[in-house]
């Protein structure tokens, strides 16, 4: 189930028909806890249990569950994405054992969907919220995501504290797996925009180092449009993951029209497949994104996963 972003007014006001937490800067996951196995699925349904082996620990605690939450990577203290993008492409067990105890990550778990063999899921939120509640945490393997009753509050003490922002959601609303639904509403207080890769422009003086990457989003009718070129933020690291998931992508023309010759000169085009995360000003007249920064890649999205922010 997926927040809706907030209208013009802003998110609900009325804390007896919604509640509060905070929208964690992270990597969206669910995590089935079977007879002390432990299996993590992506927003796409892709498993990423051997990336995050410190998740194993939920089976010692909870013999049967699933919830629904967000890994987060806290970088003094508040959830860095860039910071949760250096864990999130691993694949190698050993690697990942590794990266775990170099920069640990908690899984802050705000719904509960099955817990002692009973689905949940058409329970409505207060529910299964108590439920969760319930739940004893697992030392720092998860957390409950923490429920406020009043939006202005909330919203004023995580714009102050440099948190990505507040999601309201409806009390008496059941889960709808996989739907964006407006039962879930969601306020960021920074514009962040996920888009696909269509191509990159190698650094001037250079043929073969990423300089910056062509973008696009797609529109109301979900056809994609060319959305600018963003090339701050770009690290060593980060060429590095976007070199490996673009290998075999390259075309010989753009992938779509709108490309304006300035911007394709030069450039490499790929089919569209990558998506990666920006921070934006807003749009251009034209629908380009205003001084994008490159926040990372986004293995655990799809094209079908993008919509205009």
């Amino acid at each position: 189930m997926l927040a809706t972003a907030a209208p013009t007014g802003g998110i609900p006001r009325d804390g007896d028909r919604w509640a509060y937490e905070v929208k964690w800067d992270g990597m969206r996951v669910l995590a089935d806890v079977r007879a002390g196995a432990v299996t993590l699925l992506s927003r796409t349904g892709r498993d990423v249990t051997g990336t995050f082996p410190e998740f194993a620990r939920l089976g010692e605690v909870h013999a049967d569950v699933l919830l629904d939450g967000e890994i987060v990577a806290l970088a003094e203290g508040v959830p860095s994405f860039e910071a949760l993008g250096e864990r999130m492409h691993i694949r190698d067990a050993r690697s990942a054992a590794l990266a775990a105890r170099a920069l640990p990550v908690t899984l802050m778990a705000f719904d509960v969907l099955r817990l002692y063999g009973v689905d949940l899921v058409d329970r409505p939120w207060q529910e299964r919220r108590d439920a969760l509640d319930r739940l004893t945490p697992s030392g720092d393997a998860w957390l409950v995501s923490p429920v406020y009753p009043d939006a202005e509050v909330l919203l004023a003490a995580t714009e102050e504290q440099g948190l990505e922002g507040v999601v309201a959601k409806r009390r008496g609303s059941r889960y709808q797996p996989g739907r964006r639904s407006p039962d879930w509403v969601k306020h960021a207080h920074r514009r962040t925009q996920s888009a696909a890769v269509v191509g990159w422009r190698p650094v001037e003086g250079s043929t073969t180092r990423m300089g910056a990457l062509l973008l696009a989003v797609p529109d109301a009718a979900g056809v994609l449009r060319y959305a600018g070129r963003a090339g701050s933020g770009l690290t060593a690291g980060m060429e590095a993951d976007l070199r490996r998931a673009l290998r075999g992508s390259e075309v010989a023309t753009p992938p779509l029209p709108g490309i304006p010759r300035v911007d394709a000169a030069g450039a490499t085009f790929c089919e569209p497949g990558v998506v990666v995360d920006v921070r934006h000003l807003g749009r251009t007249t034209a629908g380009r994104l205003r001084q994008p920064t490159l926040r990372g890649l986004r293995a655990d999205l799809g094209l079908a996963d993008l919509r205009e922010e």
